[in-house]
């Protein structure tokens, strides 16, 4: 229940009456300057902090799909180059085996004497050199003596 007196503007409240200056509605007292309701003041809030809340909440939204398709092509790049690796490590064991092959003796021996027409020496082709003989001759001139005599 409100009564309006000139100058003053009476509020009645259970607890009692207050008495305020009578300022048009809208306009601050004695500044000209037009002020909103209380009420309004508080909707525009109300309603930009909702906006802002809802702005936030699509931003998360789009930040979450943004970040879950990068880990997704995160994952198949990875995936890739999983496979990738794998076919690498079995051309290597491929690689590896065909070395130990290639590498064993006999397989060495045959290349010696098929390809390269090697053979075993015999004791025509061995050359002895003899302990007794002396020291102030040198390793090569004993060697060639022994071949050409």
């Amino acid at each position: 229940m409100t009564n309006t007196i000139v100058g003053t503007q009476t509020l009645t409240m259970e607890t009692g009456v207050h008495t305020i200056p009578a300022v048009p509605a809208g306009t601050a007292a004695g500044t000209g300057v037009r002020t909103l309701p209380a009420a309004r003041t508080r909707s525009k809030r109300a309603s930009r902090n909702l906006f802002l809340t809802a702005a936030a909440l699509v931003a998360a939204v789009f930040l979450l799909v943004g970040l879950s398709a990068y880990a997704a092509s995160i994952q198949h790049a990875n995936n890739v180059l999983m496979e990738e690796n794998a076919y690498l490590q079995a051309e290597i064991d491929s690689l590896n085996s065909q070395i130990v092959e290639q590498t064993k003796v006999t397989r060495v021996e045959e290349v010696a004497t098929k390809k390269y027409g090697m053979v075993y020496p015999t004791s025509e082709n061995c050359i002895v050199i003899n302990e007794n003989a002396e020291s102030s001759t040198n390793l090569a001139a004993s060697i060639r003596s022994e071949a050409y005599n």
